[in-house]
């Protein structure tokens, strides 16, 4: 697998390499240590790399009922098609938070760059590897020797995808991994460019309804089951220069998570907002696995899949310093 390392990755690995040689982010602290003393965001003004995804609702409720302004902040999205770009642009200083998937944050901190992440998004949830109907692909077993659409090459995707079908006895050699952009896989299956695609909301819900695609297994099951998947980051620069923001960010995002598990009907209402989604199919959308509560505490079964598939090197990383806890940032 460390053969098929992605475009994106080879990037992130460039620019470690470069930061390094410049001296950008090689003394930087991991976290924050203690705590800075609580007061007004030092940067008030935000743009945040975000993907056009069902699981970013609470972050656009955040925006829509002014709970970042609550915070004193203002922020703006910018849309992106994959986490690893994300990543490589908060180092680069073009973007001050981003969201994520924890399979390119962890392996960008494996490769030197120097990215921590702040809050949880979600775990597992409904995703899971579609078939076109009538395609003949019904069970995992059907998958061998088939092209499968991920959204970036050697990321949380290709992981659970190789994990789950691994556990069905596939033969992962026989597999070929193909980068899509998620809102382009139903017309790939359709057109039979691919043969599967690892789909999220809403795009699933969309094909399932329609009868032009099935389920063929979970993303999260066996041993993906209640995974860490995607959260929010930052540079260990940003938080050491900026730990109210930080802290305000993260507030601003734990009352919106509040929200949409108290009324989920809010989350359909703010979807079709920031996607395509109508509103009738956003109310049919299956949760998302939402963490209320954010827990940055267990990502070693994450770390565990990543070193046995090839994605980092054993002993590599080290999860504590990559996560800042709300423990080492400035209370209200």
């Amino acid at each position: 697998m460390a053969h098929r390392t992605s475009r994106v990755l080879a990037l992130l690995v460039a620019l470690a390499t470069t930061l390094t040689a410049c001296g950008g982010g090689g003394d930087a602290a991991p976290g924050t240590g203690a705590a800075a003393e609580p007061g007004a965001p030092e940067q008030t003004e935000l743009t945040v790399g975000v993907l056009p995804l069902a699981d970013l609702a609470p972050f656009y409720l955040a925006i829509n009922e002014g709970l970042f302004e609550e915070q004193g902040l203002t922020v703006q999205a910018d849309v992106a098609s994959g986490g690893a770009a994300q990543i490589a642009a908060s180092v680069a200083g073009d973007l001050d938070l981003v969201f994520s998937n924890y399979v390119s944050l962890l392996q960008a901190a494996a490769e030197g760059l120097p990215m921590r992440i702040v809050r949880e998004n979600n775990r597992s949830g409904p995703q899971g590897i579609y078939a076109a109907t009538g395609s003949g692909i019904d069970a995992p077993a059907d998958l061998a020797g088939k092209r499968i659409a991920i959204n970036s090459l050697g990321n949380i995707q290709e992981l659970t995808a190789r994990a789950v079908l691994e556990s069905h006895g596939v033969d992962l050699d026989s597999l070929t991994f193909v980068e899509l952009p998620p809102p382009d896989m139903p017309a790939a299956l359709a057109q039979g460019n691919v043969d599967a695609a690892w789909m999220v909301e809403p795009f699933l819900t969309e094909v399932e309804q329609a009868g032009d695609a099935g389920r063929v297994v979970g993303a999260f099951e066996g041993p993906t089951e209640n995974l860490p998947v995607a959260g929010w980051a930052t540079t260990a620069q940003f938080v050491q220069e900026n730990p109210n923001t930080v802290a305000a960010f993260v507030r601003a995002l734990d009352e919106a998570m509040a929200l949409a598990a108290d009324d989920p009907g809010l989350v359909a209402e703010v979807i079709p907002t920031y996607t395509e989604i109508s509103p009738e199919v956003a109310a049919q959308l299956a949760p998302a696995g939402l963490s209320v509560t954010s827990d940055l505490s267990d990502f070693g079964a994450l770390a565990d899949l990543m070193v046995e598939h090839g994605l980092i090197e054993e002993g590599s990383l080290e999860i504590d310093e990559v996560v800042v806890t709300a423990e080492e940032l400035p209370q209200e």
